[in-house]
């Protein structure tokens, strides 16, 4: 142990580098943590179209009138746990949460996991990225 001690001290700019690294590479494993089920827009297409996946939009009621994915459900993200459990009939299927710049939908994302789904997903970006990749939204 004192081995140890005396190699910190002996070598202080190299310990103090180390313990940066891995502070650095732990916050940057938190911050991936939220992206890591994150779809881009065409990962979203795939799973709608391939593995029939449902749109959940997690935006306001005034928000998804003014354009939305085709066929998507609107859930305010404000609603209570209890009108998540109602999308348990989607259990099965690929749920991909959208809202505007993708922040609600990650953390509806992590709302949804606690409440037992496994195969959710959040669209990266939001609907500004899938407006950016040219795809269509319906009113």
């Amino acid at each position: 142990m004192n081995d140890i001690l005396d190699f910190f001290l002996q070598h202080w700019q190299l310990s103090a580098l180390f313990v940066v690294a891995v502070g650095a590479y732990l916050v940057y494993e938190f911050m991936l943590g939220e992206d890591r089920d994150a779809v881009t827009p065409e990962q979203a297409v795939g799973l709608i179209n391939h593995q029939h996946g449902v749109v959940i939009d997690v935006r306001t009621p005034e928000e998804f009138s003014t354009g939305h994915i085709l066929h998507a459900i609107n859930v305010d993200s404000k609603e209570p746990d209890t009108k998540f459990k109602t999308l348990n009939k989607y259990a099965h299927k690929p749920i991909i949460l959208v809202c505007a710049h993708g922040r609600r939908s990650a953390q509806c994302m992590l709302r949804l996991k606690n409440l037992g789904f496994a195969q959710v997903h959040s669209l990266a970006g939001g609907l500004e990225s899938w407006k950016d990749a040219g795809l269509p939204l319906t009113k």
